[in-house]
């Protein structure tokens, strides 16, 4: 993932919460999002509406 707006290290890396707003709400490159991470921060990541009903029904199969 590219960020031109925070160095790119470790310790933008060590956010989980912020790192996976950026990878959700701004796309991914070559990476994969990791499911279990995104399952333990789930409540915690602010993304629209919208992408977060389509993540409920990816991660645990739940209607709209």
């Amino acid at each position: 993932m590219h960020n031109w707006d925070y160095p790119q290290d470790q310790q933008a890396r060590q956010n989980e919460v912020w790192y996976l707003e950026r990878l959700l709400t701004h796309g991914i490159t070559d990476e994969k999002v990791d499911r279990a991470m995104v399952e333990r921060h789930f409540d915690a990541i602010k993304i629209p509406e919208n992408t977060r009903a389509f993540f409920e029904l990816l991660l645990w199969n739940k209607p709209f």
